[in-house]
């Protein structure tokens, strides 16, 4: 890795927001403010799901964007230049992101990219990057392949990697009650890559992975599979299930008994703080990977939280925080390089740090990976009547990151 660039960004609160209206099928959105931006705007393609199982987080993308956006031209802009957000819809599929991408970049003249959400729509959308002259900012699929042999030089990835979560996991993984591990995971390839990556980690910790199963998207009835984890004889769960699909899972699984015979229920992005009041406390000491801690004391985040919580009446979760830092790494790539050409941003990127809400993080040039700490956290109860994550542990990327792929040319 090359010489390390570094600046101090931080986005900062100043006023509550009310300017941004949603704009959805293809609308763009200039988040006006007060701080006297002017000029050319910086276009930005916002491109989340507005239907099927991620609906949920597809609207938590927009948002934090738009947030985002609202900031930086209260505080005057990027570059004393406005930020102006070309949000589209989309239901999840690459063939219609793809679509949508195009459209925003040759249309309506954005040339960067944020809010996609699966790994599938990334790597379809990447492909075209180069010839679209745009740079994507992945803040939610987690495929490792987007950063080994699908690697692109004009798309990065904010979120943790799949292999980032599962060192994170495996770390402690050999601490954790259960010998005899079941996988449940979605049938697509982030539920494949999380359960190969678990599979090795087990082994690793020396223990056993005696079942893995796969659910496709959407999938509504889990009686078969419920069979399967029932008749496994594993007495832990890895579960990789997300938004509808997982609450499906895990009120069915409850229906049936099925974490009882668990001494461990393990969740990668299974369950998140908008998914509590759903499930209740039947996860009450399930674990999970908390890829956002909100309450780290560092700066930047206090002042995200407390402005976001003024903004939409609840504190951001991890799709929210991770939008907002790929909002946050594409400002400050700009401001490093005094420019909003696609070139001058990309090569400003290349080894950067700068202070984010959560803590220092490094864009590393060899993947294009964003180097960012880790979470283990156990759902409990908060004291309030609500539920909460009690963070167990945080590796740092230093733990959790591995070496840049050899398949990945950049």
């Amino acid at each position: 890795m090359g010489a390390k660039k570094k600046i101090m960004y931080s986005l900062s609160a100043v006023a509550v927001m009310g300017l941004v209206a949603s704009c959805g099928g293809g609308g763009a959105t200039e988040a006006g403010g007060e701080g006297g931006a002017s000029g050319e705007p910086i276009k930005i393609a916002v491109v989340p799901p507005t239907s099927g199982a991620l609906a949920e987080f597809g609207t938590a993308s927009r948002e934090a964007w738009e947030y985002a956006a609202q900031e930086a031209n209260d505080n005057g802009g990027i570059l004393g230049r406005p930020v102006e957000l070309v949000i589209k819809d989309t239901d999840a599929t690459a063939n219609t992101t793809l679509s949508a991408v195009r459209e925003a970049v040759t249309q309506d003249g954005a040339n960067f990219i944020g809010g996609i959400m699966t790994s599938t729509e990334h790597n379809a959308v990447n492909q075209q990057l180069e010839g679209l002259n745009a740079l994507s900012f992945n803040s939610n699929g987690k495929d490792d392949a987007l950063t080994g042999d699908s690697c692109k030089p004009n798309a990065y990835r904010v979120v943790q990697s799949n292999l980032m979560d599962i060192n994170a996991l495996a770390d402690s993984l050999a601490d954790l009650p259960g010998e005899k591990w079941a996988i449940q995971a979605v049938d697509y390839s982030t539920g494949h890559d999380a359960a190969a990556a678990f599979t090795t980690a087990a082994e690793a910790a020396g223990k056993e992975v005696v079942l893995e199963q796969f659910a496709p998207l959407n999938t509504t009835e889990f009686g078969s599979y419920i069979t399967g984890l029932k008749n496994s004889g594993a007495d832990a769960l890895f579960a990789v299930e997300y938004g509808a699909d997982g609450v499906a899972f895990v009120n069915q699984a409850d229906q049936f008994d099925l974490t009882d015979q668990f001494d461990t229920v393990l969740g990668f992005n299974m369950v998140s703080e908008p998914l509590f009041e759903t499930l209740g406390d039947r996860i009450v000491g399930f674990k999970n990977n908390v890829g956002y801690d909100v309450n780290a004391d560092n700066e930047s985040n206090q002042s995200f939280v407390e402005g976001f919580e003024a903004e939409y009446d609840e504190k951001p979760y991890y799709v929210h925080a991770d939008n907002y830092l790929a909002a946050q790494t594409l400002f400050a790539g700009i401001e490093a390089a005094e420019s909003a050409e696609t070139e001058d941003v990309r090569e400003a990127l290349k080894d950067l740090s700068f202070d984010s809400i959560v803590g220092e993080v490094t864009v590393r040039s060899d993947d294009n990976q964003v180097l960012r700490p880790s979470n283990i956290g156990e759902v409990v109860e908060d004291g309030d009547g609500g539920l909460a994550f009690d963070i167990l542990q945080t590796a740092d990327a230093s733990v959790t990151t591995p070496e840049a792929s050899d398949a990945c040319t950049m």
